[in-house]
């Protein structure tokens, strides 16, 4: 009897053997044709720094850069329901958070997206647009908390937001399900139901100019070179950035709350990357993102190293 008990326990080892080397091979060659499925993206990027909060039940959405203080802000919700926060990194991962209030309660809000000019943060969520001080920021210590305020009403659902010295471009996400947006316009490449409204950094009243973008965008980036960059995602589809001249954009010879509507028109380039891809910025000539897969709420990113914030050349 005892010998067939370590027979029995000698198949059954083997077995778990065999399943983990199977799970191993199977992991080690996704981890392979990532380089060849995503291979445009993954020659165009490099890594900045570590993608804070991905441990610690935070689900980051926004990135924001300050090159004059070499940090970069990271916004995102939290599982369990408590505050939302900021995180703060920079190039050698050295991180802190606050918690985010508003008007004096807890804010447990999606904190879609978020940009900075100056000493003013911008933060999108809920069809406002929150503005607060980044060196009151810089000046907190972990766990602290900063108050996000009442915000300012936009003309879109705001899931995200991008800025230079001049403009605020606040934007809507679309996906036609859980999701969804009352701006359909039929554009030269299609129907389009989300829009991207530029405001003054001096006003965030009135609209200067509308684009009406494609659905599912996450994130915008306005370079200083004229394209307009999109990453757009949602599930577990791949991330796909899609580029456009602005200067290419098309009057439609319509107007939304007294602005211009203008269609981005002929993208002049296409880019798969891994899935769920977010907020867009501009660093050093490139454009700086991050997924929100390696949170402990998706996990999946941990096991294909997808925890970085990364620069993008396009």
């Amino acid at each position: 009897m005892k010998k067939v008990s370590m027979i029995i326990l000698k198949i059954l080892l083997i077995a778990v053997i065999f399943a983990a080397s199977l799970v191993l091979l199977v992991w080690g060659g996704l981890n392979i044709a990532k380089f060849f499925i995503y291979s445009d993206y993954y020659s165009s990027k490099t890594n900045i720094c570590k993608n804070p909060g991905i441990h610690d039940n935070f689900v980051c959405q926004g990135i924001a850069v300050s090159e004059e203080n070499e940090k970069i802000l990271v916004c995102g919700y939290m599982t369990d329901k408590t505050n939302s926060r900021i995180y703060v990194t920079d190039s050698d991962n050295d991180s802190y958070y606050v918690n985010l209030t508003r008007d004096g309660e807890v804010f447990t809000g999606h904190a879609g997206g978020m940009a900075i000019t100056g000493d003013t943060v911008y933060l999108a969520n809920g069809s406002k647009l929150y503005t607060f001080s980044l060196s009151e920021i810089l000046s907190l210590n972990n766990g602290d908390s900063v108050d996000i305020g009442k915000g300012t009403k936009v003309n879109n659902s705001a899931s995200f937001v991008y800025s230079d010295e001049n403009y605020v471009y606040v934007g809507e996400f679309h996906d036609g399900g859980k999701y969804v947006t009352k701006h359909p316009y039929q554009t030269n490449d299609g129907l389009y139901h989300a829009i991207i409204t530029k405001y003054s950094v001096n006003d965030l009243t009135t609209p200067i100019k509308i684009y009406s973008v494609r659905d599912k965008v996450q994130g915008a980036c306005f370079t200083p070179d004229g394209k307009v960059v999109l990453s757009t995602s949602y599930g577990l589809s791949d991330t796909v950035y899609y580029v456009y001249n602005e200067a290419d954009a098309i009057d439609s010879g319509l107007t939304l709350d007294g602005a211009p509507l203008y269609y981005l028109n002929g993208c002049v380039k296409e880019m798969k990357g891994p899935a769920m891809g977010e907020d867009l910025d501009y660093y050093e000539g490139k454009v700086i993102t991050l997924t929100e897969s390696a949170s402990d709420k998706y996990i999946f990113g941990k096991f294909f190293f997808a925890n970085k914030i990364v620069a993008i050349e396009f």
